[in-house]
């Protein structure tokens, strides 16, 4: 298995926190959780407004393609830690930020029209908001490389929270936070702990997401059937293992019994500078895998998928699940 290590950080809420779950004329509802991708953003602009010079921030604005920012880093002559996040191969991998219970307030916001400093016309918006005082956590894992620049993530992190925040309205103070504590453990026994907490099975293995699943880009609530739609998450399970662990055999899935939860999901994609709308499966979605018979290694392979994620962009907290 490849040298990997979580960093757990458990912290608390200073100010309101709010990211779009649905926009509505006049109400802004809340998001249940923080996206893994927001998480990322964050981090991605303060260590390199941190490390890269102005001319070269210049430039990575004139670009758009996120392949060819990636390749900008990977191919900087100076050796920074802000390479590791743009290697070819997921080195980093960020979970969403889940909340320790939903307690809301609402914020109202009046628009003023500046060509006459009145109230403009029909710009009264209700922002639901998390509540200052609520704890959450989230974890970044690091894979060989990125390993190195762990101490900067746990530092760095600590004055996202305190100066910048997560989230949207941060202009105005939402989203800061206290990093109260991080927890560090070595990925492989994070996943000896995880394969601990599996329930037997024998031919029948139910997930239950517990983030977002993100369907192929081009792909309708239900794309496959049959054998096709077993050997599809077949496939994604292998995948996600394969990144830590050599010779993952493909499991032999005979059908899959699905309960989706169709939705759609937005992220700001930091390199793109845009939205990114996505059709998901969302949480508490469920796949109930019958299996013809199992792998040798079929609870590594979900332990190490139920960590890091199935699907794209599971690198970024997408597509986690729990094995009932």
């Amino acid at each position: 298995m490849i040298e990997g290590g979580v960093l757990r950080f458990n912290c608390l809420t200073t100010s309101p926190f709010h990211t779009s779950r649905r926009e509505y004329a006049s109400l802004l509802k809340c998001a249940p959780f923080i996206l893994g991708s927001t998480i990322r953003g964050a981090l991605l602009k303060y260590l390199i407004e941190m490390n890269c010079s102005k001319e070269k921030i210049a430039e990575l604005r004139s670009m758009s393609d996120p392949g060819e920012i990636a390749a900008f880093h990977r191919n900087c002559e100076i050796d920074c830690v802000v390479k590791p996040f743009f290697a070819e191969e997921p080195l980093v991998w960020f979970s969403f930020g889940h909340f320790a219970k939903e307690s809301y307030q609402f914020v109202t916001r009046i628009a003023i029209a500046r060509e006459n400093r009145s109230v403009a016309e029909g710009a009264i918006v209700n922002i639901e908001a998390i509540e200052p005082g609520t704890e959450f956590s989230f974890e970044i894992i690091l894979f060989g490389e990125a390993l190195g620049v762990a101490e900067t993530v746990r530092s760095v992190m600590k004055q996202v929270g305190e100066l910048r925040g997560f989230g949207h309205l941060r202009s105005i103070g939402f989203g800061r936070f206290e990093v109260l504590s991080i927890e560090e453990k070595d990925f492989a026994d994070y996943v000896d702990e995880r394969i601990g907490t599996l329930p037997p099975f024998d031919d029948k293995v139910k997930m239950v997401f517990t983030t977002p699943f993100v369907f192929g880009e081009r792909m309708r609530p239900y794309p496959l059937e049959g054998h096709a739609l077993a050997r599809h998450i077949a496939e994604h399970i292998r995948a996600t293992a394969s990144r830590v662990i050599e010779e993952v055999a493909l499991l032999a899935i005979e059908r899959v019994d699905a309960r989706l939860r169709p939705d759609f999901i937005g992220r700001f994609s930091y390199e793109r500078g845009l939205r990114e709308n996505r059709l998901v499966a969302w949480a508490g979605s469920e796949m109930t895998l019958h299996l013809s018979h199992g792998a040798s290694d079929l609870s590594e392979q979900l332990a190490i998928a139920s960590i890091l994620g199935i699907g794209e962009w599971s690198e970024w907290g997408y597509g986690r699940f729990e094995v009932k």
